[in-house]
């Protein structure tokens, strides 16, 4: 059972989800949950389901080429493909039976990864006397009618997520079409049950929006498919650094005084594509991220020379500079929007500089009447 407006800090996934699902692990709904990578909620993958689903999909694998070579020596016998090399191409590009095996284990790794899963070794937390106890007493998820033998791996894993939840102080919530999962949850202390995976997402929506987004947003940037968004930081440090004073540096064999200057925006590159969730609310987002900045800037000086004899120091010109200059701070991004939509579409509110330049450097300073190209 599931007690309304709970929350949770766990959620865990059956086999007959992953199979439900049809073991695709990178679309659909078992594709969002790569949601839970960068979310408070754990995705709990117990070392016995981990292996279930491992084996499921090299059956699956397996079943895929040997579909696929029926195809190509049905190909061959009714001339449906009469070009022998394309139909021999493609019989080599097939995954010999020895393959099968690495390509389910790189799939399992590249799900942990994306989802940032936690193996549970379901042996660390469950004990034989235990599972035995419960074996002979009917205890679910064993029933006192069928073939209990086959309920042992479910036994398994919900007798250590249970002790594992108990230690860590979590509350689970366990996905699956399985009947005697239910009926072990009945009587749980900290697991409760929902049958449909859309269902059981929905009820983790709110709190990880912004993890999801954050997710896409990380996507997005590898993807190259961010450009919007990154027009709209550039705007937002636009704002951000109008009109921003700072100081004036120079070098020069006069001696100077600092008449003003003004800087403006140029360009930034993002050091990072990661960002950190500093702030949640109701209407807004705010991340951090590392950025490259670069600025031009525009300075005024008057030059003079000391002027040993008279004992007073000589007006020799005034001059404007330019010059470019780069600095390196975490920028804050306020968001606003759908954080399950389209990153392109999300509004960034404001940006904010932590650490903005504070002062320029304009090189070697010269005034023009003065300059050494007039200089005999």
């Amino acid at each position: 059972m599931t007690v309304p407006d709970k929350e949770y800090d766990v959620i865990l996934i059956d086999t007959s989800i992953f199979d439900r699902n049809g073991l695709r692990l990178e679309k659909g709904l078992l594709g969002r949950l790569s949601q839970f990578r960068k979310s408070p909620i754990e995705l709990l993958f117990p070392d016995v389901i981990k292996n279930e689903v491992q084996l499921h999909l090299e059956k699956k694998i397996n079943k895929v080429h040997m579909d696929l070579k029926k195809s190509l020596n049905n190909a061959r016998e009714h001339s449906s493909i009469n070009n022998e090399r394309i139909l021999n191409n493609v019989q080599k590009m097939l995954v010999a039976s020895k393959e099968v095996e690495r390509l389910g284990k790189e799939r399992i790794e590249d799900f942990i990864l994306k989802t940032g899963a936690l193996v549970l070794n379901c042996g660390n937390y469950v004990s034989v006397e235990d599972l035995l106890d419960n074996y002979f007493s009917n205890q679910p998820p064993f029933q006192e009618k069928g073939k209990k033998k086959n309920e042992f791996p479910d036994a398994i894993i919900l007798m250590a997520v249970e002790e594992w939840a108990k230690q860590e102080e979590k509350s689970v919530l366990a996905i699956s079409s399985d009947n005697d999962w239910n009926a072990y949850c009945e009587i749980s202390e900290r697991i409760d049950y929902k049958k449909d995976l859309s269902d059981g997402l929905d009820i983790f929506n709110k709190v990880n929006a912004p993890h999801t987004m954050l997710a896409n947003l990380e996507k997005a940037l590898e993807n190259n498919s961010a450009t919007e968004f990154l027009r709209k930081i550039g705007a937002g440090l636009n704002a951000a650094l109008d009109g921003l004073i700072q100081d004036q540096d120079a070098e020069s064999v006069f001696i100077l005084e600092s008449e003003g200057s003004s800087t403006w925006f140029k360009e930034f590159q993002l050091q990072e594509d990661k960002f950190r969730i500093i702030d949640v609310d109701e209407s807004f987002v705010v991340l951090e991220t590392n950025a490259l900045i670069t600025v031009e800037a525009e300075g005024d000086f008057s030059c003079y020379l000391y002027d040993s004899i008279d004992k007073e120091y000589v007006y020799m010109g005034g001059i404007s500079e330019t010059t470019e200059e780069s600095f390196a701070s975490e920028i804050l991004l306020v968001i606003k929007g759908d954080l399950d939509g389209d990153i392109n579409q999300l509004t960034i509110e404001r940006v904010e500089v932590v650490h903005p330049i504070s002062s320029v450097n304009f090189g070697d300073i010269w005034p023009e009447e003065n300059h050494p190209e007039f200089i005999e």
